[in-house]
């Protein structure tokens, strides 16, 4: 994966898919996206010029393009944005994509769906219809959405640069599955592992992580453990740790902004990130929040806990 246009169209091609992509369906986006040298080229084509892409020798490139694929590479043609880069466009519709699966999630949430355990419920006092809804609406939701950012930060990685690949992917990897693998331009590659948070790591990985970086490090190139948020002098488990038993910690990792900036290879990309996020959840959400429509769901799930049980002593008796 790289932060390229044949990559931006099939990537985000598939998310504008009206249904499960296909690898068929990938195969035409990834076509369509290495015919076009520039976004605007892409974004002013028309259906038919699309759907007419030639090989040199004037072959068809593929069979003609299906209404849902036809949807698609007109929704994301709208919605790319010429005007800004490429990895501002990643940016972007990774996001939205985003925001729009949690707003999913809260309007899906069923109190069957909820799993209660009436031992926890008990154990934590749980007395009133209001308390229960609410408590575990919010660990639902809250799961869901740590789960999805991770994999949207994996995303925001990979496509934040034309050099940054998929280290599970990889051919030469030194014995450890990296998450993210930069080629650069002198012929040094660097393997990154990724952890989300400065306190996720504890002293047995640390010390695997170490061990795997020394080996890469003896083959001339660079490894590194990668903080997503955080600050290098900040007071954290793993720093602590990474303090007490790495060697030169500080030349192994990267935390917080060094990580953003050294994957992208622009040192101001973690402020273009936070403020393109910004703005596309402004746009995309207007006067909403996603907290105000969890909060609305639970009124909602209130109704129906009233309608089916009535008390909790007697939603407590379904549960066995």
């Amino acid at each position: 994966m790289a932060s390229t246009l044949k990559e931006f169209v099939k990537k985000c091609g598939s998310i504008y898919y009206d249904g499960n992509v296909s690898n068929s369906n990938k195969s035409k986006f990834d076509v369509i996206g290495c015919h076009y040298a520039t976004l605007d080229g892409f974004k002013n084509a028309s259906i038919d010029d699309l759907n007419n892409l030639t090989t040199i020798e004037g072959e068809r490139c593929f069979s003609p393009l299906t209404d849902k694929e036809q949807q698609a590479l007109s929704l994301l043609q709208e919605n790319c944005d010429t005007t800004i880069t490429l990895e501002q466009n990643f940016i972007k519709i990774l996001t939205k994509d985003f925001i729009r699966k949690q707003a999913n999630a809260i309007n899906n949430i069923t109190l069957e769906g909820m799993n209660a355990n009436p031992l926890l419920c008990r154990a934590l006092k749980l007395s009133t219809p209001n308390e229960f809804v609410k408590f575990y609406a919010y660990s639902a939701l809250s799961r869901s959405i740590v789960t999805s950012m991770g994999f949207l930060v994996q995303d925001l990685m990979l496509f934040s640069n034309t050099n940054v690949y998929d280290g599970k992917n990889f051919p030469e990897t030194y014995g450890t599955k990296w998450d993210v693998v930069i080629e650069g331009l002198d012929g040094i590659k660097s393997y990154i592992e990724v952890k989300s948070g400065p306190n996720d790591l504890d002293k047995t990985q640390i010390l695997a992580y170490d061990k795997a970086i020394t080996k890469v490090l003896a083959h001339n190139e660079k490894a590194y453990i990668g903080i997503t948020y955080g600050k290098p002098d900040g007071n954290y488990v793993s720093t602590s740790i990474l303090e007490t038993y790495v060697e030169n910690w500080r030349d192994k990792t990267l935390i917080g902004k060094e990580l953003w900036d050294y994957i992208s290879g622009n040192d101001s990309y973690h402020e273009i990130l936070m403020n393109t996020i910004h703005e596309t959840a402004e746009a995309f959400l207007g006067t909403e929040s996603l907290i105000g429509k969890i909060d609305e769901k639970i009124k909602s799930l209130l109704v129906d806990f009233d309608n089916q049980y009535g008390s909790m002593e007697t939603f407590y008796n379904s549960l066995w």
